[in-house]
């Protein structure tokens, strides 16, 4: 059996801001891994700009672990959101109701007409 493959990389770092490119499976293989370097991350940063264009697949783990991303950098003054969505990714957001969550600015607002969720 392959277990799916993770990986997270700081393309660029701007202030307090990170922008960090995913490249694999979000899912419960990789949900650990995702948890412990988003903290990681947020540690270092409170404001988290996820680069997913690279995700291949998304499951119900991989949400949660980004929920629980958010609320750690919410409780931190900061946000997570996401750019570069593509299409499976962006349905799962819709249908769960987690788009307006990390599609916006990070505080549940809409994205602005050339906002950081890029292409979709």
């Amino acid at each position: 059996m392959n277990k799916s493959a993770l990986s997270l990389n700081v393309r660029e770092a701007d202030g307090p801001r990170r922008v960090v490119a995913l490249t694999g499976a979000m899912d419960w293989h990789t949900a650990t891994q995702l948890r412990e370097e988003g903290v990681r991350l947020l540690a270092d940063s409170p404001h988290l700009v996820l680069d997913v264009s690279a995700v291949t697949f998304c499951d119900s783990s991989g949400l949660s672990v980004l929920v629980q991303l958010r609320r750690r950098a919410v409780g931190a003054g900061g946000s997570v959101v996401l750019t570069r969505v593509p299409g499976h990714l962006l349905r799962l957001l819709e249908i769960s109701g987690l788009g307006p969550v990390f599609l916006g600015d990070g505080a549940g607002h809409p994205p602005e007409q050339d906002g950081p969720h890029g292409s979709r």
